[in-house]
């Protein structure tokens, strides 16, 4: 399964959850229920937050691997790529061992294999290390983000994010802030007991969690996608905003309307999503762009790479 796979399954318990009747409150007078309720909410909360750091860890390690795998020269990745992939791995190393030695496990093993491909950067082909990025710290801060995008030459942070957001559908005012406020709301759902988990957070924490996800996805698959193609230059040197180009499956009740932008004129009427996909996707593949299933509101459903 990979990292699409796990967040979509993931995120189908996450919102079956949240429309149990037990999380919501009844009324505003204290309660046992609502008591149990606002449990109940501060655990998901914690949960949704956690789907997507694990999302955004398991997504870099695949962009990761397929470097490892492209045939590209280790120099002409990004100078922070380099270093993350050698003393960032070290920093890493260091507190990870540190922890498996206090819990009497086997941080040798784990030491010995990380640096054998610390070394293979030294030659071609190289393995960079899964422990690259978002390993030192329990938690991925929001600015450790725009820094794993830099390392892959893509300039723009959240800001560029929230423009790749605005153009399929994710319908936020600022990602860096919704983000900052889903890690803000789980660590105090985890460490004050008195905090109240709002039940109108959770019912939009999926819509915040498909566009981070979404537009975090689209950047790194289209570099990648810029590196598979030409090799020879550096990372850097590709132009992102070339790669970022759409095409739309909007719901119209029970059918699909095909559309090159989400406000324009439908091209063709679909009476099956699955049917849509199967037939529109060699499409954008062919042509470096991506498939953007929208919901009944015009926001981001699905996307397909």
């Amino acid at each position: 399964m990979d990292a699409k796979q796990e967040l979509f399954a993931r995120l189908e318990y996450l919102d079956a959850a949240v429309g149990l009747p037990q999380v919501i409150d009844e009324g505003i007078v204290p309660s046992t229920h609502n008591g149990v309720a606002n449990l109940l909410r501060k655990g998901l909360g914690i949960v949704a937050f956690n789907i997507l750091e694990d999302y955004i860890k398991n997504r870099s390690k695949e962009a990761l691997k397929f470097l490892s795998e492209s045939g590209i020269l280790f120099e002409r990745l990004t100078d922070s790529l380099q270093r993350a992939a050698i003393t960032g791995v070290l920093a890493a190393l260091s507190t990870r061992a540190g922890l498996l030695q206090r819990a009497g496990e086997d941080w040798k093993a784990l030491v010995q294999d990380e640096s054998l491909k610390i070394h293979s950067t030294k030659n071609s082909p190289f393995e960079i290390s899964p422990y690259s990025f978002f390993s030192i710290n329990s938690n991925i801060n929001a600015s450790e983000i725009p820094d794993l995008l830099a390392a892959f030459g893509i300039a723009g942070g959240w800001g560029l994010l929230k423009s790749v957001s605005d153009q399929i559908g994710g319908g936020l005012p600022d990602l860096a802030q919704a983000y900052k406020n889903a890690a803000d709301r789980r660590n105090r759902a985890a460490h004050t007991a008195s905090f109240r988990y709002d039940y109108q957070w959770l019912q939009g924490v999926k819509n915040e969690i498909l566009a981070i996800a979404a537009s975090f996805d689209i950047l790194l698959t289209a570099r990648c996608r810029q590196i598979e193609g030409n090799l020879g230059i550096p990372i850097a040197d590709h132009n992102i905003r070339q790669a970022l180009n759409f095409r739309f499956l909007e719901q119209n009740g029970i059918a699909f309307k095909e559309k090159t932008q989400i406000n324009g004129p439908a091209r063709k009427n679909w009476t099956s999503v699955d049917q849509a996909i199967i037939i529109l996707l060699p499409r954008p593949r062919q042509n470096n762009s991506f498939l953007i299933v929208l919901d009944d509101t015009r926001r981001i459903n699905d996307w397909r790479t």
